[in-house]
């Protein structure tokens, strides 16, 4: 691998991260709070190693990456953000390493898991941190580079594809930094607009800021210990529009707004992503009402019932983990529900987590072929999705990544039970990490934190998030001893 690249490319990252980091620290100034130290020392530590790195490891060749090379770079690079992150929250003495990079790491990969029990006791430069950390890990901070830092030299290509979620990135120009920058004009004016009309639902205008920053990046991170449980109805249904938009693949946002307002339905993952949250959403509402849990005597009643469980269902799909109610309270035959959508996740090509709605339905389709060839042993069937048959390498990716990603699941969940964890902690806690949610269940619900988790424990969520973001292969790659020897 080339190092001089890498460290290039790792340079322009931390340049990008201690840019960003100079508005919070207007911010702290602006109000004179307490963080205001911690931030500035953090932006001169950030930048100035930023700035050596990029200078040093610059080189007047063009560098291509191969596509290995790629994931790696991208696996180092999203370490030297966290590591950057977290340097805020332990300047301004706020949480100790290994917790600020728990929540570094938790804000980059959209995730929303915290180690902080008492947010709103937060400096307001932290709090905007926080939210900065998941907009900007929402869309990408390779992406990012790509279209702030056009002169790297390095191959875009390939980064882009290490880097964008879901396993066929859509390139919709020619050259990928253009695809980078479109991506991000149409991250950032739906962003403005939520930022927007929370501000007229009568948020405050910080409050609707980070909000606005969290929603649309499927991060979770709130200003309030409760999430929007206490914010009024008509926010938590903007909140609800948004993650659903969050959700769904940028591309389809781009026609859109181009006038092409019948990509949505022309594309299967947005169709398949939609039916799921729907009939999802009516199973958590009959069982509701059901257990009695909610009554229904008047239409504010019902609209209390639509709006909590699809709140939910959408928070949770899309891996946001914003919570409208405390969902641990709710009845045991929600929760296989609840587990389901997580592990599901969004649209590829979104800023949403999980394994993505794309290989669950390929995945669907492929079993259905294998039994009807059971069945009929001469007949040819291929796989077709989005009107294209899939070839058997495209369909053993899928199937790779189905079993890595549940390997995964079950080997962390096996490692944190070490540590005197609880199965129903333990589980939720690898599942809301790998798939980047935030809240799960047991000692880690929507009202609790994982500040009281073992020092290991932490380490292996914070791995656990990176395998999420990055879907594992740009991280499991640095592991293997060949990787290296080459």
């Amino acid at each position: 691998m080339n190092a001089w690249a890498v460290g290039h490319l790792m340079g322009g990252l931390l340049l990008c991260v201690g840019g960003a980091q100079v508005l919070p620290l207007l911010v702290a100034l602006g109000w004179q709070d307490a963080s205001a130290p911690g931030l500035a020392a953090s932006v001169g530590v950030i930048l100035a190693a930023g700035g050596v790195l990029y200078m040093c490891c610059r080189t007047r060749r063009q560098v291509t990456f191969t596509l290995c090379e790629a994931l790696a770079s991208v696996g180092l690079c999203w370490i030297a953000a966290g590591c950057a992150g977290a340097l805020p929250y332990w300047f301004c003495g706020v949480l100790n390493p290994v917790d600020a990079l728990f929540e570094s790491v938790s804000g980059f990969t959209t995730t929303g898991a915290s180690v902080i029990a008492d947010v709103e006791a937060l400096p307001y430069g932290l709090l905007l941190w926080r939210s900065l950390t998941q907009w900007l890990g929402g869309m990408g901070i390779i992406v990012l580079s790509l279209a702030v830092l056009p002169h790297l030299g390095i191959g875009g290509m390939q980064l882009y594809r290490a880097e964008v979620p879901g396993p066929t990135p859509d390139k919709l120009t020619p050259r990928v930094r253009d695809t980078a920058k479109i991506l991000w004009v149409v991250y950032g004016v739906l962003t403005a607009v939520l930022i927007l009309l929370l501000y007229v639902t009568g948020m405050t205008f910080f409050d609707a800021v980070n909000h606005g920053l969290t929603t649309l990046s499927t991060g979770g991170f709130s200003t309030r210990n409760t999430s929007l449980i206490n914010y009024p109805a008509v926010a938590q249904w903007l909140i609800i529009v948004f993650m659903a938009l969050g959700g769904i693949n940028f591309s389809l946002h781009f026609r859109a707004l181009h006038g092409d307002w019948r990509a949505y339905g022309q594309n299967e993952e947005c169709r398949a992503f939609c039916w799921i949250f729907v009939i999802c959403t009516l199973i958590v509402c009959v069982i509701l009402v059901d257990r009695g849990t909610v009554s229904l005597h008047s239409l504010a009643d019902l609209e209390y019932l639509v709006r909590t469980a699809l709140f939910q269902i959408l928070s949770l799909m899309t891996t946001t983990g914003f919570a409208s109610a405390d969902f641990e309270l709710w009845p045991v035959g929600t929760i296989p529900v609840l587990l389901l959508v997580m592990f599901i996740g969004g649209c590829a090509g979104s800023t949403s987590g999980g394994c993505k709605v794309m290989r669950i339905t390929i995945l669907g389709r492929m079993l259905y072929r294998d039994l009807f060839m059971l069945l009929h042993p001469r007949a040819v069937r291929k796989v077709v999705f989005q009107e294209q048959s899939l070839d058997e390498t495209a369909m053993s990716g899928v199937v790779g990544f189905f079993l890595v990603y549940v390997v995964l699941l079950f080997a962390l969940t096996f490692a944190v039970m070490l540590f005197d964890v609880d199965l129903t902690t333990a589980f939720s806690s690898v599942l809301t990490s790998l798939s980047n949610v935030g809240p799960g269940f047991g000692g880690v619900g929507p009202v609790d934190n994982f500040g009281w988790l073992p020092d290991t424990v932490k380490f292996l969520l914070t791995f656990a998030m990176l395998l999420g973001r990055l879907e594992c292969y740009a991280l499991l790659i640095l592991l293997l001893p060949a990787f290296w020897r080459r």
